[in-house]
């Protein structure tokens, strides 16, 4: 196991910090009692020798993709400041990329490292579902939530991931945290042979020019530099993945918060009230043929990995300005959902990279590989920055 001694730890204000209240974002919650005890992946990066150095800004309960929150304000993006930082985990990329952490602790739901990571030109590892604990983890869609990581370097990232696998921080299935219907899985007895980058064309062509391009030659420069073929194929309709991801994700932030709506009145934000209505209207039609859909997705992605990781882009553009309005948000998250879910339906590992910058703001590039591979992509991107 990795040691962590002197590093600075900024966590998201979704994890359980002894003595410190877990606010995830939301005034209500923030007037609460404090948590006893850490997380387990608190407590676990503790004991590796880091430090941890604040709680930091979220989405209000994780609901957001740019860091925009209705009652605390958007925190700064060093990396580009005329534009939002990303969310849900925005605290914890400003934290890193202003260097005031080395180690950003957040979640992934649907794509709340990822997306931050791309916007603030930081490493992200979103990694495979049910491989790091959730305990002491406020849940948004248990199914699909992760324990993500930001860092500046993949070494930093890798050395917090490989602490963070290790007994002291594997949740037992069924528990609280992790309910026994989500996809818990063993990790792999070693690295599965690769002889091929796969670049996921329908998702490339998603993205805009300078990314597309950018995401071509990633493909093509990392290949090379590995040794590996490319070859370039479809996942699946970027409307056809959010459509299977919208109702399963909606269902599962229900269980989670509805009764707390309900029951609670608490103070909500812009469109966090409708949002979570919203989610309580999901019928269970929707959800079982989203179910089937997904199997088939999964199934698809293991066809096309074998022996093989894809390269796809991490955002379909860099950050939207700070003076966005609330409507050019929606619209650009629309778009980048197709980029996003597939690592979220499959429960699979994406690394993202900071390798390209447009009109002086950064982007990211994506591996994604399949359940347990997080090691596997760590050496391969460890082989190619």
């Amino acid at each position: 196991m990795a040691t962590l001694e002197g590093v600075r730890v900024a966590v998201k204000d979704l994890f359980d910090v002894a003595d410190m209240v877990t606010g995830a974002g939301n005034p209500t919650l923030a007037a609460g009692p404090p948590a006893t005890r850490d997380a387990a992946v608190v407590a676990a990066l503790r004991a590796a020798g880091a430090q941890v150095v604040a709680k930091v800004a979220t989405d209000e309960l994780a609901m957001g993709m740019f860091g925009v929150n209705s009652h605390y304000g958007t925190p700064a993006n060093p990396a580009a400041p005329d534009r939002v930082p990303g969310g849900s985990s925005s605290g914890s990329a400003s934290a890193v990329a202003a260097g005031d952490a080395d180690l950003g602790l957040g979640t992934d739901t649907g794509g709340s490292i990822r997306v931050p990571a791309s916007f603030c030109g930081l490493v992200g590892l979103r990694p495979t579902h049910g491989r790091i604990s959730l305990e002491g983890v406020r849940p948004m869609a248990p199914g699909f939530d992760t324990v993500g990581l930001l860092a500046a370097d993949v070494s930093g990232v890798a050395d917090a991931f490989d602490t963070l696998i290790g007994p002291a921080a594997v949740p037992a299935p069924g528990s609280a945290a992790v309910p026994a219907s989500a996809p818990i899985t063993e990790p792999a007895a070693g690295p599965r042979e690769v002889t091929d980058l796969v670049l996921l064309t329908d998702l490339v062509d998603r993205a805009e020019p300078a990314v597309a391009e950018r995401t071509r030659e990633c493909a093509r420069a990392w290949a090379d530099q590995l040794g590996l073929g490319l070859r370039e194929a479809g996942l699946a309709a970027g409307e056809a993945l959010v459509e299977i991801f919208w109702p399963l994700m909606s269902r599962q932030l229900w269980e989670s918060n509805g009764a707390w709506v309900e029951t609670e009145n608490p103070v909500l934000g812009e469109g966090i009230a409708e949002r979570i209505a919203a989610a309580g209207l999901t019928g269970d039609g929707e959800v079982a043929a989203a179910e089937q859909a997904r199997a088939e997705l999964r199934s698809r992605l293991a066809e096309l990995l074998d022996g093989a990781i894809a390269v796809l882009p991490t955002t379909i553009d860099v950050a939207p300005l700070r003076t966005s309005t609330h409507a050019d948000l929606m619209a650009f998250r629309d778009r980048n959902l197709a980029l996003i879910v597939p690592a979220s339906l499959c429960g699979a590992p994406q690394l993202t990279l900071p390798v390209g910058q447009d009109r002086g703001a950064p982007f990211g590039v994506s591996l994604l590989g399949l359940p347990d591979d997080d090691e596997l992509l760590l050496a391969t991107a460890g082989g190619v920055l």
